[in-house]
């Protein structure tokens, strides 16, 4: 496996939008981590999908939008912090604060699950999440969140994650 690469810079992004699609929309545009891919439409179609399956608001103020896409050769993630709160129509009906957006290759499940269920696990803290909205820089969250991805892994021996 590939390492995977988690918030370095680029990769956080505070966003200005309240809705669901614009605010996917936005993350997608402003995120440099995306700045790779061949066709940001199609990223923003592949999550669009993805959404009209069912939501990815997780509940406690998390979405976790995903696409495939043969754009991206390893998996991307991005995060959009959003203060105000964006209607997602989320399992418990609360407004999101923390939407991931993650762009994975169609041939690398193992990758992307990983990630996915390590993002789970980190954001699922409720005192994490406090933590992440106090702080002013999108430079902050990333360091914060890459040192959360990092000791995970580490305390899980996976030792394909590098993040910086």
């Amino acid at each position: 496996m590939e390492k995977l690469r988690c918030f370095y810079p680029g990769t956080v992004e505070l966003l200005d939008s309240t809705e669901k699609y614009s605010a996917i929309h936005e993350l997608i545009q402003k995120a440099s981590v995306f700045g790779e891919l061949s066709s940001l439409e199609e990223l923003e179609r592949a999550v669009l999908w993805r959404e009209s399956i069912s939501s990815t608001g997780l509940g406690s103020g998390v979405a976790m939008a995903h696409g495939r896409t043969s754009g991206v050769q390893t998996t991307l993630v991005a995060l959009g912090i959003s203060r105000k709160g964006i209607a997602y129509n989320s399992i418990d009906g609360k407004p999101v604060h923390f939407l991931f957006l993650i762009a994975n290759p169609p041939t690398q499940q193992t990758e992307y699950i990983l990630t996915l269920s390590t993002l789970a696990r980190i954001i699922n803290n409720k005192k994490f999440r406090n933590e992440i909205l106090d702080l002013a820089s999108t430079r902050h969250i990333e360091e914060r969140f890459s040192m959360a991805f990092e000791k995970w892994m580490t305390s899980r021996k996976v030792v394909a994650a590098e993040c910086y």
